[in-house]
């Protein structure tokens, strides 16, 4: 399809959206997916301005966009065909990029957002669909309706989830995993970190009083509390540094429930309607991260690595313990006193954390036998 001339052609041939070769098999790797609507999307960001308008009027284009999504939601999500689910979720990634990133001076002329709303609420709406099947309708409407109380089932639900203690963190990571694995495992990673900042930022608006104030300080210590060299992000990418990670490393490694995880977290936050179940998905996030950083320390300290690597983890064991009883007790359970009905949501969102990180820690699991073949970075004498 030709994004500046023939943009009215979308073959809906099956044939035509399966790629060959996933990437190399024992790996479960990404490639760079050629469905047409992906190929699509990546040519998109060339077009002018005056394309951009041309498109955003061309109703019947645009609805020959909405079918591609929807076929490709079929195949992934009903056949269970593995190189839809790859376009389905490359697309909503690259989409996603654009959001969190910001605009080249050659773009700032270009709408964009009609066409790219288009394909994302629509991918956005099969993807939550999907992963809410899965849970019962019991998980949600057997909350307490008072705040406190609240805070303490949803505690209960977490903890008893298998996501909880996951053999990746409480065996592999704890025991087993060499410096090898920890490169892969990091390169998954880039898919929440990096942008968590910016998530606390988009999570804050509107809110007010108390719960602004501790998704506030929650933020500040992610800005290193106005320290540069302390901002989380900043240190995060100090540990891919250490371990010879770049972009490169980290689009050749990622698997495909590490984008699925990092295209639901940002779902979540960009769209306001999703704002609560946002609330329960990153409360579960804030809640585990303690447990499963001390379990990642362990790992990088048994096979000798740099101290300067692992300052971002080993900050927060403390940090995020605090963070996760600021999350519970000053901002959903004043939301829950407020109006129990919103239960719901963000029980919803806590379940689809707990299910797509479980799915997540599965596939690395599985993944990590073949591992292996990656250089690992020289441990730190």
């Amino acid at each position: 399809m030709n994004a500046t001339t023939n943009h009215n052609v979308i073959e809906r041939d099956a044939a035509a959206s399966v790629i060959g070769n996933p990437g190399p098999a024992a790996m479960n790797t990404l490639s760079p997916s050629k469905h047409r609507l992906v190929t699509w999307l990546r040519s998109s960001v060339e077009m002018t301005a005056e394309q951009w308008e041309r498109i955003n009027g061309d109703f019947a284009f645009r609805k020959e966009l909405h079918d591609s999504c929807l076929e490709l939601l079929h195949n992934a999500h009903e056949k269970g065909d593995r190189s839809a689910l790859e376009a389905l979720h490359e697309a909503l990634a690259f989409i996603y990029e654009l959001d969190f990133g910001t605009t080249g001076f050659e773009r700032v002329d270009c709408e964009m957002q009609p066409v790219l709303r288009d394909i994302a609420a629509t991918l956005e709406t099969g993807v939550l669909k999907h992963e809410m099947k899965a849970i019962s309708e019991e998980t949600l409407t057997s909350y307490p309706t008072r705040g406190s109380e609240f805070v303490g089932w949803l505690k209960r639900l977490i903890s008893t989830h298998r996501c909880s203690m996951h053999p990746f963190y409480q065996s592999f990571l704890a025991q087993t995993a060499r410096a090898v694995h920890l490169k892969f495992f990091l390169a998954q990673e880039t898919n929440l970190d990096p942008r968590f900042d910016d998530i606390l930022a988009l999570i804050q608006l509107g809110q007010q009083g108390n719960a602004k104030m501790e998704i506030a300080n929650n933020y500040y210590d992610e800005m290193g509390n106005g320290q540069h060299a302390q901002v989380h992000s900043h240190l995060f990418k100090r540990t891919l540094d250490e371990m010879n990670i770049d972009e490169r490393f980290v689009r050749e490694s990622m698997i495909l429930d590490g984008r699925i995880t990092g295209n639901i977290s940002a779902c979540l936050a960009l769209h306001r309607r999703h704002y609560y179940k946002a609330i329960g998905y990153f409360g579960v996030t804030e809640y585990l991260a303690p447990r499963r950083s001390k379990q990642f320390v362990a790992a990088w300290k048994r096979n000798n690595l740099s101290e300067a690597g692992i300052v971002y983890h080993d900050m927060h064991i403390e940090i995020d313990a605090r963070h996760a009883r600021g999350w519970f007790d000053n901002v959903i359970a004043p939301l829950i006193d407020k109006d129990p009905r919103l239960g719901r949501e963000i029980a919803l969102g806590a379940v689809i954390r707990l299910n797509s990180s479980a799915k997540y820690l599965d596939a690395l699991l599985a993944t990590m036998p073949a591992v292996q073949a990656i250089e690992p970075a020289a441990p730190v004498a």
